[in-house]
């Protein structure tokens, strides 16, 4: 009975020293956090093991993390990944389906994003971009002729119209009233100039008969089919002398400031940016909504991850995400270390607990049998 209380005693004792053993011993990977002293004399194995090794654990976390988890091929591997595209794809959709059933004027977008869009601005910069592209077209082709844009642009049919719309125009401004006057103001000046001849002509013919017969008989002149086709030449003349011209030709008509303004103040005048900017986009994006959520949505999409995985490398190294890992582990209070720690191993370090009281009570029952034998 003595050996047995002996034995159960040892055991007991072994024990509970082996399971406190590695109780401090777990206790003192995290405490004491800070260092103790007892006047200058630091106390041995204070602060802990993981406080006192804080910052290389923080550096060897951070190497962790962008050497072996956040690598660029684990980031470009993901964004290669369908299934995430898929899933960017539909919430994209998503979004856009929702846009096209508001009602947004281009005018409320410029008010909430603070764009200061106007129609007089939309104006000024329409007419600005246009005349870049009038000076710079003019300059890159001045040396070449006006027929390489308009040699197709008019043809026989359009140049014969043009020809009867100059008869017509003609014929009338030729018998109208104040023509009429001028031809008779003529004549009379004419006639004065030659003396008694220009008298004598004047007994027989007043200036007004003679004006009169002067119109009526250009007018029938150039209603004759000769009259016709001589026009009709004339202006085919003038349209081949034109073609053969080079665009330097009309340079400083344009040059000209009263030219630009005039183009300015067509431009301002015609360009409706005020229905524009209160037209919902909704409306004038309608007619193309199938083809924008098929097509240039999934090609945004796929340009998007491409541009990202070609960017992450780049991305990484301005990020430094080494240095912020070890940043954010160097500034964790040592007790969220622990709490990290126990909160995944708390189960581990239970069992290293038991596993000492186990190995101290074997280690106590061999020290009894040793004292009993002996």
């Amino acid at each position: 009975m003595e050996n047995l209380i002996i034995i159960l005693f040892l055991v007991v004792i072994g024990s509970f020293i082996g399971g406190l053993t590695n109780s401090v011993a777990i206790k003192m990977l995290f405490r004491p956090y800070q260092a103790i002293y007892i006047g200058k004399w630091k106390v041995p194995f204070t602060p802990g093991v993981i406080p006192k090794r804080r910052d290389q654990l923080a550096k060897q976390l951070g190497q962790l993390v962008v050497n072996h988890l956040l690598t660029i091929d684990s980031i470009q591997l993901k964004l290669q990944d369908q299934g995430l595209k898929q899933q960017v794809q539909q919430k994209i959709n998503k979004e856009w389906q929702l846009f096209m059933a508001k009602s947004i004027t281009i005018s409320q977008l410029s008010d909430k994003f603070q764009l200061n869009i106007n129609a007089e601005r939309v104006k000024r910069m329409i007419a600005d971009k246009v005349m870049d592209q009038v000076h710079n077209f003019l300059q890159k082709n001045q040396q070449k002729p006006f027929k390489l844009w308009l040699g197709q642009m008019i043809s026989e049919k359009e140049l014969e119209k043009t020809s009867i719309f100059l008869r017509d125009k003609g014929i009338e401004l030729l018998n109208n009233e104040e023509t009429h006057h001028k031809i008779e103001a003529v004549i009379k000046q004419y006639a004065e100039s030659k003396g008694f001849l220009g008298n004598m002509v004047l007994s027989m013919f007043s200036s007004d008969e003679l004006a009169l017969k002067i119109q009526r008989l250009v007018t029938d002149y150039l209603r004759s089919e000769e009259g016709s086709r001589w026009i009709q030449q004339a202006v085919q003349n003038e349209w081949q002398n034109l073609l053969h011209q080079e665009i330097q030709l009309i340079e400083p008509v344009f040059a000209k400031k009263e030219t630009q303004q005039l183009l300015r103040e067509l431009i301002h005048e015609n360009v409706p940016a005020e229905d524009w900017l209160e037209k919902p986009l909704q409306e004038i994006l309608t007619p193309f909504s199938n083809q924008i959520e098929e097509k240039v949505l999934p090609l945004l999409v796929e340009q998007l991850f491409s541009k990202l995985s070609d960017s992450v490398p780049n991305m990484l190294q301005h990020l430094e995400v080494e240095k912020m890992v070890e940043n954010q582990v160097a500034s964790f209070p040592t007790s969220r270390i622990e709490e990290i720690i126990l909160s995944i191993s708390r189960k581990e370090f239970k069992l290293i607990t038991y596993l000492g009281a186990l190995l101290g009570g074997f280690i106590g029952l061999i020290q009894a049998i040793l004292f009993i034998v002996v």
